[in-house]
């Protein structure tokens, strides 16, 4: 029989109108009871993003590279495309990630969004 792992929580400011949930031994993350699905590599880059939300975090350190070390192009690339479908995975919770241009990337809570009529 497999062992069930207790979830943990993710408390960060940026965070709190969400239930962030995971569990790092199954890669499992659940934002507001939903079961977000991921491979293991999405799993390591949304983790680090959550657990950092509201800062800025700069692509060496998403890809695990010495902080100081360009990123070639290809990786930089494969970072793009992977960041684009965790986007679309997050959008439905109210969380968007923005891209700083040569810096990295940024997870942020969108604030309640309404249209005004003038």
């Amino acid at each position: 029989m497999a062992e069930v792992t207790p979830l943990q929580q993710v408390n960060r400011a940026q965070l709190q109108e969400h239930l962030v949930q995971h569990s790092d031994a199954q890669h499992l993350l659940i934002i507001d009871g939903s079961v977000v699905p991921c491979t293991p590599s999405d799993y390591d880059v949304l983790m680090s993003l959550l657990r950092h939300a509201g800062e800025p975090l700069p692509f060496s350190y998403l890809r695990r590279k010495q902080e100081r070390q360009a990123l070639p192009q290809g990786s930089r690339r494969s970072l793009t495309q992977q960041m684009s479908r965790l986007r679309a995975r997050l959008w439905p919770f109210g969380l968007d990630i923005l891209c700083l241009n040569s810096y990295g990337y940024l997870l942020l809570s969108r604030v309640n969004e309404q249209c005004e009529e003038f």
